[in-house]
């Protein structure tokens, strides 16, 4: 099932990839099932999902070039995983939670990214607070979040400007998000990165 009110970036169906819903119930509708959830005892508030997805592996829709490219396995393998784990926005002990879910090591020198950045979600009110993780590359990580890098330009743009709340459920992945999801340093200014990746996409 996709959120039919939230953009989708003129990308076909097989690269609509969830990173960001506006809750747990959500989640379930159109992510997929939960496996496990740490609870905040104190508040109730879920703070970490692991979720089996409904679709993992290559997607049966593969109209974008990239499932016909050299990527195609990396790609299904790592925007479509068995497993996802998904945490709340202001949840600060997901890397460890992440360890503790039984997911697989994070290899040396990557780090646990939001693929919807944090800090921007805070810029809208935490209008979908939960989000989805995915390890990458320091290099990613560090390129993406940049001032000058699309994560840095975001956030200067919803400093102000405060778009009215649309009414979707989900955010999908942008050709930046599938980017970085890919492993590929996105750029700065230019965004070079994500420049030479989109032909894959469209």
């Amino acid at each position: 099932m996709f959120d039919s009110n939230a953009p989708r970036f003129g990308l076909s169906t097989g690269l609509w990839i969830p990173i960001a819903a506006a809750s747990v119930a959500d989640i379930e509708t159109y992510v997929g099932a939960i496996q496990h959830r740490i609870t905040d005892p104190a508040t109730g508030r879920v703070n970490a999902l692991v979720v089996m997805p409904q679709q993992h592996g290559m997607p049966a829709q593969t109209q974008a070039p990239l499932w016909n490219s050299a990527l195609a396995q990396k790609a299904g393998d790592r925007l479509y995983p068995a497993l996802q784990v998904w945490v709340h926005v202001d949840f600060g002990g997901y890397r460890q939670a992440y360890n503790s879910l039984g997911m697989p090591a994070i290899p040396a020198r990557y780090f646990l990214d939001h693929v919807q950045n944090r800090k921007a979600m805070g810029l809208r009110h935490n209008s979908h607070p939960y989000l989805r993780l995915c390890p990458v590359h320091r290099q990613v990580n560090t390129s993406a979040g940049h001032a000058a890098g699309g994560e840095g330009m975001e956030r200067q743009f919803l400093a102000t400007h405060h778009p009215a709340p649309g009414q979707n459920r989900i955010i999908y992945a942008d050709p930046m998000d599938l980017t970085k999801m890919l492993d590929i340093p996105p750029g700065t200014q230019v965004l070079s990165g994500v420049r030479d990746t989109q032909r894959l996409f469209y």
